[in-house]
């Protein structure tokens, strides 16, 4: 029992964690990221992922010298070719695409020259923007002159460069076996389902 003016009888130790969350300085709940992803980005994904709209990719990067806004500074046609055309020099990006076959990918893009200030920061802010670009089947490994065939693994090495959590090697030993079933096949732990023709 605490009366005016007095202290709590209980251990200090033990008010420390409930008085932090509650402190109205906090407001209750802990800080976001800060990463400001303007509406034109969620805009511009709607337009990719519209069937009808010819704009196949974006890229979103920070707002100028912002060190928060994220908004569009690239978007086309020609999918993974034209998004990995365009993608931005000395700096970090994140994007997304519509595949041929209808489906979505995404990407977190950083440029060799890139200062390691704006790398830290893209990288912390990934997860908030990418969040914005829904509807992705996966997110792929973006670079400057892949193509689509490269990223969903039917290039002429049989790589697949999706971030699936299955190796390469892995992948391509898993396309050596034979493939003369008929019937439905149960996919091999770590094959990612939207590459299973690559991967059996």
């Amino acid at each position: 029992h605490s009366e005016r003016g007095r202290p709590d009888p209980a251990p200090s130790h033990q008010n420390k964690m409930p008085t932090l969350l509650t402190d109205p300085r906090s407001g209750g709940a802990r800080k976001s990221s800060g990463v400001n992803v303007l509406p034109i980005v969620a805009e511009t994904w709607a337009r990719v992922r519209n069937d009808g709209d010819p704009t196949t990719y974006l890229i979103a990067g920070f707002d100028g010298t912002s060190r928060t806004d994220v908004t569009v500074i690239g978007r086309g046609e020609g999918g993974i070719e034209g998004c990995a055309g365009n993608l931005p020099v000395r700096r970090a990006c994140w994007g997304g695409c519509r595949l041929s076959s209808g489906r979505f990918v995404t990407f977190y893009y950083v440029d060799e020259g890139t200062s390691p200030m704006q790398k830290g920061r893209a990288s912390m802010y990934k997860n908030g923007v990418l969040n914005v670009l829904e509807g992705s089947d996966t997110e792929v490994d973006m670079r400057p002159g892949v193509r689509e065939e490269d990223i969903v693994g039917g290039g002429k090495h049989g790589r697949n460069t999706v971030s699936s959590g299955a190796s390469t090697a892995h992948v391509e030993e898993i396309s050596a076996v034979s493939n003369e079933s008929t019937g439905p096949v149960s996919l091999p732990h770590g094959v990612d389902p939207l590459h299973r023709e690559q991967a059996l």
